[in-house]
């Protein structure tokens, strides 16, 4: 009996080590989104007054621009800025603790106009980037700004992760009740370990002054209030990595 009564105590003093130990992994964790939440909201304030001006000024050139070319060029740093700010208007309404504007969406056109913003960047880096778009896709209710951010954000890091003469690619496949895009790369992969904490707010595995630890993070947070998933793993053979996000079919979870 006092064998069993022992076993019993030392039970219950590892069941609530693993509680407190939970607890305290748990407000770590809160403690760094209230710091990621911040600090965007902090950086936004800065940036919004140089874009402002960048703004500005640009639409101060635009009807003098003699050519065609320079009118493009201007006008593409209009659209660009404009786009910056919206993106930023987003990011601060999810960090007060506002929902996404959600609309429905076809998934082939995020995705297209995601990989139109990253092209430049890949062909800088000589990485092949392929675009894999399944039939009859189902819209998706997002918000194409935040989402479209969500994409970019990880076919960056995919060009990153490859060598030169590496490929990426997009895949959008869905069924009635959700739609999936996953970027797969041929890098030189991730583990199990890395793969759990990416996620997490401020820790990256890029060399110092290369990353910030918070582009997943974001992007994981933005597909969380758009009712998806967002998940991690190796690729095929070890080799490579793929990042899947998930989101609920039009009329599934939606709201907003």
């Amino acid at each position: 009996m006092r064998k069993q009564r022992k076993e019993l105590e030392l039970g219950h003093e590892l069941a609530l080590s693993q509680i407190r130990n939970e607890r305290d992994e748990r407000l770590v964790r809160a403690d760094k989104l209230a710091t990621m939440g911040a600090l965007a909201t902090g950086i936004a304030h800065e940036v919004s007054t140089p874009l402002g001006v960048i703004l500005g000024r640009a639409e101060q050139l635009l009807p003098k621009q003699p050519d065609d070319r320079a009118r493009r060029a201007v006008t593409m740093i209009t659209e660009q800025t404009e786009r910056i700010f919206a993106v930023i208007r987003g990011f601060l309404a999810l960090a007060r603790g506002g929902q996404p504007a959600l609309r429905h969406l076809d998934p082939t056109s995020l995705a297209r106009a995601a990989t139109g913003l990253v092209e430049h960047r890949f062909e800088q880096g000589r990485v092949v980037l392929d675009l894999d778009l399944g039939p009859d896709l189902l819209d998706v209710a997002c918000d194409a700004r935040l989402f479209e951010q969500v994409l970019v954000n990880l076919l960056l890091n995919a060009c990153d992760a490859s060598s030169e003469g590496g490929r990426v690619t997009l895949s959008v496949h869905g069924d009635r009740e959700r739609v999936a895009f996953v970027v797969a790369d041929d890098g030189v992969g991730i583990s199990p370990e890395v793969a759990e904490r990416a996620t997490e707010p401020f820790f990256t595995t890029k060399p110092e002054g290369k990353g910030t630890g918070l582009g997943l993070a974001i992007a994981n947070e933005i597909v969380k209030h758009h009712c998806g998933s967002l998940t991690l793993s190796s690729g095929a053979n070890g080799r490579g990595t793929r990042v899947a996000v998930e989101l609920p079919t039009a009329g599934k979870d939606e709201h907003g």
